[in-house]
């Protein structure tokens, strides 16, 4: 029941907050504190559901912008498959495996990067 609730608010203040041309406001700031003030009762009403919508970092921002990250669907599943993928391509050769994936100057960052890489060629299969 709060799941439903909080759902409703949210979706009531996305519609509020994602037409912005409706405030059109006197003076100069054209509607922007109405917007500033929707975004954080949305906040306040339920903090976990505001950063979801509009993301982990700069919920506000995104959230007066109007704009909503792109959410992923990547489940934990695939980015286990992916590590597992990777890990077994190392194990094989690591030096070829540093070379291909790594991409800064100690090339530290090859597993995550190749994990990042499976990932996407996976989402990319799915979606074409």
């Amino acid at each position: 029941m709060k799941r439903a609730m909080t759902t409703a608010a949210v979706c009531a203040g996305l519609a509020l907050v994602g037409a912005p041309a409706g405030f059109a406001g006197d003076g100069e700031n054209n509607g922007k504190d109405e917007i500033s003030k929707a975004c954080h009762a949305l906040k306040d009403a339920d903090k976990a559901a505001f950063r979801e919508t509009y993301g982990p970092k700069h919920a506000m921002r995104n959230c007066k912008k109007g704009e909503e990250p792109v959410a992923t669907e990547t489940t934990p599943a695939e980015f286990k498959n992916a590590a597992d993928e990777c890990r077994s391509e190392r194990d094989a050769d690591p030096v070829a495996f540093d070379e291909t994936y790594g991409t800064n100057g100690n090339k530290k960052n090859a597993f995550g990067k190749c994990v990042s890489t499976k990932v996407q060629e996976d989402d990319e299969e799915s979606t074409s």
